[in-house]
Parts: structure tokens; C-alpha cells; sequence
């Protein structure tokens, strides 16, 4: 399938872009896929970007509409698909040698077939110049560190702050509470670190569906959004980018889950991110050094565990404020997960993958939500029958993999992960055993839990 991205009205599809559907990236009200980076910029004193981060962005952005529009059921196996797109660029010369290497990238990355086109294009990402805009001032910070509103990405502020780092936090508002609770937070490492720089950078961005050249719009979307942690990972090289070459990207992800192994032999991880297992962010930096950007791109946590990361910095006065209004889980915002009925969104379920990942992490911490076993075994007993519970099973089903799997098999599952050294599955091993010893922990502090295990 064919998808042509039209930038600011830059060029109409050519012959061979016929039967593509069009998408559209521009400032108007009519334009397909939209996002609020670009007045991110523009408060940040730029009245245009520099070329090659903005077609950085440009390309994260499209990636992230496609994977966001494009249903996997309109193709034959239900789950792969195949995706041409043609995307207009500033510095084409530059990313054409790129473009194995992002099919390569890209196919990890969401699982599917991607074939990357660049053509040349003069128009840039228009900004709505005002002068009466207020200018955000982040002179004084020398770092950007993605910022979720999740445990790990909150643990990751922390440690930088308890660092002496002073970061720039960008965040992807992808509800409308999200940003509320992320500014809560950023307001208390102010008060904690108060000697230190701090700002917070919110961002949107969305896609309408593609349209075919009789305006027929593409049916249907997308639920496993694999794209939309890349679109995170680019703005915020952006924004670095502004700071200086030389300016650190860091992307807290404990090792555990950027692995990704899949919970049982039916479930590959199918809706999981891969954005922060290094064969990616690797790949990722070699595209953008030979491009011309320099900006280093870490995860520190890459080889801890939630439980170590919770742990290192557990005693924290800036932990102990807000652990507790962090939001891991998969869905929440979907109202039939709030068993409660009372609690308002954000919520997180309790029995979703990152929610249990996140309960083992907690064990350690003198909370009221910490092992909430008996709650587990009530979920379990009212809704066995649901898909509800699948995540749940799922976790309980790869504990019991665990106890007979012996070393060989297990650096076996590491590799098909993607490509890693010798080292590199070594350091993982270690993560991964302790991860799921976090998680035996967690059940066997009810013993009724022993049957399932």
C-alpha cells in the first residue's frame, strides 16, 4: 500500500503516486496529520529549524501517522503490513543513504514491511509567527530526558536531578490529564532542586485518515501504535538539537521491559514498544550520525529492572510526593478497566502488563498499592473468562516458563529479541532473570497464588 506525505502543498503526486493515498503536514486546519512541536520550537527562539532536524522530525511524525491510521486487518495475514510512502525532505542528498537502514529500523520497530522514498522538497515546517508570543527560556539546562508520566520515566528525572543535571522533560501529551499530572510533578523537582534548571515541554500531535485521489478516506485504525514512541524520541532530538550538537538525549526504560521478550510462544510482544531495546537505538544512531547529528541518545536504566531502578532512588523526597500518580498502565483511559466506577481517568488498572511490572517494582516501598495480591486473585476469580485477564495470565503463564528454563534457552530468547553482542546478552540475562524473580516475589506473598505459578 501507497502513502504519499504532502508537506505545506510542496508537490502533487507523481505518476507513479497515483493510486497512493495522500496525507497531508502543514499549519492549516484541513492538514491530516498535526502536532504542536513545531510552536514548541518557536517559543524556544527559532523562526526556522535547522534542516536536518526538522526533516528528523518530519519523518518521525510520518512514521508515527501511518502506524497510527494504517489497520493491519486490511492486509492478508491480519497482522503485517506493507507500507511505500514518499517523504518530502530539506537535506535529500543526506537521507538517501539512510534509507535501507530505516526499512531495517522500521520493520523492528512495528513489525512490518516498510519501503522509505525521500524526495526534495524547499518547504518548510511554517511557523504562525507572533511577536507577542512568550519565549521560554531553557538556557540554563544541559540535557533532555523524555518524560511520560510513567514510573521509569519519572525515576529517570530524579536520578538525573539527584545528578546535578538540570534537564529539559518533553512529553507527549496523549490525553488531555496527562500534561496536568506531568506539570504536578515537574512543580515538585522545582521545589526539591531548587538550584537547578528544570523545564517541561509538552507536545501533541495526531493523524486524520489518509485520503485516495477520488478523496475516498482510508477505513478503519490502528491500536498498537509502536510508531508513536519513535515521534517522542524525534522531538526530542529536536529540541536538543536547538540546545546544542552536543546536547544528551536520555530515554529512561528499565532493561525488563525493553527487551521484550514475549510473555508465552502465542504472544510476540505484539504491542509492545521497541524503542529502547539497542538494537534500535543503536541503528538509530548511526542514521542520525551519518546525517549530520550528533546528539547522543542513552537509556541508563537499559539494564535494571523496575525494581532496582524504584529502589535507587526510593528515598528520594521527590519519589515519595508522587509515585503514586505516575501512570504505567495500557489503557488508562478505557472506562471498562476502572472496576471501581468511581476513580476518574488516568487510572492505572492493575492487571495489565506494565501495571503488574509495576506492582513488582513497588514491593519494596512502604505504599498502600504495593502487593495487592488478594485484589489480584479476586480479578482473576470474576473475570477468568474475560480478555480482561489475558495480560494477567499471559504473566503468570511466562513465571512458570521461567522455573525450567535453562540458560542456554534463555540467551537463545534474547537473541531472537533482535541483534545483540555477546556482552550485551550477558548484561540481559541478569535483567531478565531478576525481573522475573521481581515478579515471584510479587505473587508468592499470597500463597493461594502458588496454584497459578
Amino acid at each position: 500500500m501507497k502513502f504519499w506525505i504532502n508537506k505545506e502543498n510542496d508537490a502533487e503526486p507523481t505518476r507513479d503516486w497515483n493510486e497512493a493515498y495522500c496525507m497531508s503536514i502543514n499549519r492549516d486546519s484541513w492538514s491530516t496529520i498535526y502536532s504542536s512541536v513545531p510552536s514548541i520550537w518557536y517559543h524556544l527562539g527559532k523562526q526556522s529549524m535547522e534542516y536536518i532536524y526538522e526533516d528528523l522530525f518530519i519523518i518521525g511524525l510520518s512514521v508515527f501517522a501511518l502506524d497510527k491510521r494504517i489497520s493491519r486487518s486490511l492486509f492478508d495475514d491480519a497482522w503485517t503490513r506493507e507500507i511505500e510512502v514518499s517523504i518530502p525532505v530539506l537535506e535529500k542528498n543526506k537521507w538517501d543513504r539512510t534509507c535501507d537502514r530505516w526499512n531495517e529500523l522500521l520493520s523492528f520497530l512495528t513489525g512490518d514491511i516498510w519501503k522509505i522514498k525521500f524526495r526534495s522538497t524547499s518547504a518548510e515546517y511554517g511557523f504562525h509567527k507572533n511577536a507577542n508570543r512568550s519565549k521560554i527560556d531553557i538556557s540554563g539546562c544541559d540535557c533532555v530526558s523524555l518524560f511520560s508520566g510513567g514510573l521509569d520515566s519519572f525515576c529517570g528525572a530524579i536520578k538525573l536531578l539527584e545528578d546535578g543535571k538540570s534537564p529539559v522533560l518533553v512529553g507527549h501529551n496523549e490525553y488531555p490529564k496527562l500534561r496536568y499530572i506531568q506539570e504536578n510533578m515537574v512543580k515538585d523537582f522545582r521545589s526539591n532542586y531548587d538550584s537547578q534548571s528544570i523545564s517541561f515541554l509538552g507536545f501533541t500531535a495526531g493523524a486524520r485518515a489518509p485520503k485516495n485521489i477520488e478523496g475516498e478516506p482510508l477505513r478503519k485504525t490502528e491500536n498498537t501504535s509502536r510508531g508513536r514512541s519513535l515521534l517522542f524520541l524525534c522531538a526530542a532530538i529536536s529540541i536538543a538539537g536547538i540546545m546544542g550538537e552536543d546536547t544528551p538525549v536520555y530515554i529512561p526504560e528499565n532493561g525488563f521491559i525493553g527487551l521484550n521478550i514475549s510473555l508465552t510462544n502465542s504472544r510476540k510482544g505484539s504491542c509492545s514498544t521497541r524503542t529502547t531495546h539497542p538494537f534500535f537505538l543503536e541503528g538509530l544512531s548511526e542514521i542520525l550520525g551519518e546525517v549530520g547529528i550528533h546528539n547522543r541518545i542513552e537509556n541508563f536504566f537499559a539494564y535494571k529492572t523496575k525494581r532496582e531502578i524504584v529502589n535507587l532512588i526510593a528515598e528520594t523526597q521527590s519519589f515519595k510526593n508522587n509515585y503514586m500518580n505516575t501512570i504505567s498502565c495500557s489503557h488508562p483511559c478505557v472506562a471498562r478497566y476502572n472496576r471501581t466506577g468511581s476513580r476518574e481517568y488516568p487510572v492505572n488498572c492493575g492487571f495489565c502488563y506494565p501495571c503488574l511490572i509495576r506492582k513488582a517494582s513497588l514491593q519494596d516501598v512502604e505504599i498502600s498499592e504495593k502487593n495487592d495480591v488478594e485484589d489480584t486473585i479476586s480479578f482473576i476469580n470474576m473475570e477468568s473468562e474475560s480478555t480482561k485477564s489475558s495480560d494477567l495470565f499471559a504473566v503468570l503463564s511466562s513465571v512458570h516458563r521461567y522455573k525450567g528454563l535453562s540458560d542456554k534457552e534463555l540467551r537463545r530468547m534474547i537473541r531472537c529479541t533482535g541483534k545483540l553482542s555477546k556482552e550485551k546478552v550477558e548484561w540481559f540475562e541478569r535483567v531478565y532473570r531478576e525481573g522475573m524473580n521481581d515478579l515471584t516475589d510479587f505473587f508468592k506473598n499470597e500463597p493461594d497464588m502458588e496454584k497459578y505459578l
